[in-house]
């Protein structure tokens, strides 16, 4: 369905704000040619390296291997991550899953919300559609995936440019691409504050010296950029980012930071074999592990588990 323009509230037609933000490069160039007949587009070259096609999905890859690559950047136990295989291998390539909840709870004798917390992890990383039977790109209907943003070896972030040029059409379509080019404009800019948000967040990551990522949440992306939360999920649903270490969809860097679950055991192991560390220490103990907290959060949570290591200790003595 064609989508027309109220050009009297330029910027109050939110659908196709929506759009602009929500779709990835080459939905967005598909909406553009279908809605827009009339516009001419151009799009970022090759030499930029922004046009190249990245091989992040080809028909030698199946949804189930890239889940087993993206799961690793989740902090799972030997059990859950023994859990998340088994509801990956039974996916098909639609991100369907082939077997009951109930029949994976009574195998691994877990909770249903325990299962859910499970699932929903593994959509953290996965592909948009997963769970639901909407994923495509797997399978018979491999294909290459275009990054939205570009991290280069410098650290220095990339958006693709798309220009929408008119060649001369009467006053009201010169109007309608300029709106067009201001909403791609802005677009643009949401995307590469975006990936310099990763960038500030992911040095140590993207430069190979952390395993895990430090996840941005949503709330906070939305204050800085100045707006509303479901604007930057939109922004970062659907896209890839390009970095040093390989390419991940967007939506890995954002959301919930390190789960209580695995601060506490991790910082358990730090306080046992450094007991008389200070919590700048600590932090930066913690910070070589992967995980961002400042002085003040370890501090709450090593006054938090003292107890428990108090209660080992005398224990141990007895």
């Amino acid at each position: 369905m064609r989508l027309e323009l109220d050009l009297s509230r330029e910027f109050s037609n939110r659908e196709i704000f929506f759009k602009f933000v929500e779709f990835p490069t080459r939905e967005l160039l598909e909406f553009l040619k279908d809605s827009f007949p009339h516009v001419s587009l151009d799009v970022e070259d090759e030499e930029t390296g922004l046009s190249g096609i990245n091989r992040l999905r080809s028909v030698e890859k199946s949804l189930q291997e890239e889940l087993m690559e993206l799961i690793a950047l989740l902090r799972l136990d030997e059990k859950e991550e023994h859990i998340a295989e088994y509801i990956i291998y039974n996916l098909d390539d639609s991100g369907k899953l082939l077997v009951e909840k109930s029949e994976i709870c009574e195998k691994f004798s877990i909770t249903q919300e325990k299962l859910e917390e499970l699932i929903d992890a593994i959509k953290s990383v996965g592909p948009d559609g997963l769970f639901e039977g909407c994923v495509s790109g797997f399978g018979e209907s491999a294909s290459y995936v275009r990054p939205d943003v570009v991290i280069r070896d410098d650290l220095s972030v990339q958006v693709r440019d798309i220009v929408v040029y008119s060649g001369g059409f009467n006053k009201k379509m010169e109007r309608i691409f300029l709106y067009l080019n201001e909403l791609l404009k802005r677009r643009k800019e949401i995307l590469f504050s975006l990936g310099n948000m990763i960038v500030r967040k992911n040095v140590n990551f993207l430069l190979g010296k952390s395993v895990y990522p430090n996840k941005i949440k949503l709330v906070d992306a939305a204050d800085e950029l100045e707006l509303h939360v479901s604007t930057v999920s939109r922004a970062v649903s659907a896209k890839y980012v390009k970095t040093p270490v390989g390419t991940f969809p967007m939506r890995v860097f954002f959301g919930r930071n390190v789960e209580l679950k695995f601060l506490l055991p991790l910082l358990c192991e730090l306080l046992r074999n450094n007991p008389s560390a200070t919590d700048e220490e600590l932090r930066r103990l913690l910070r070589e592990r992967g995980v961002e907290l400042s002085r003040r959060t370890v501090n709450k949570y090593r006054n938090l588990i003292g107890g428990i290591l108090h209660e080992e200790r005398t224990v141990f003595e007895r």
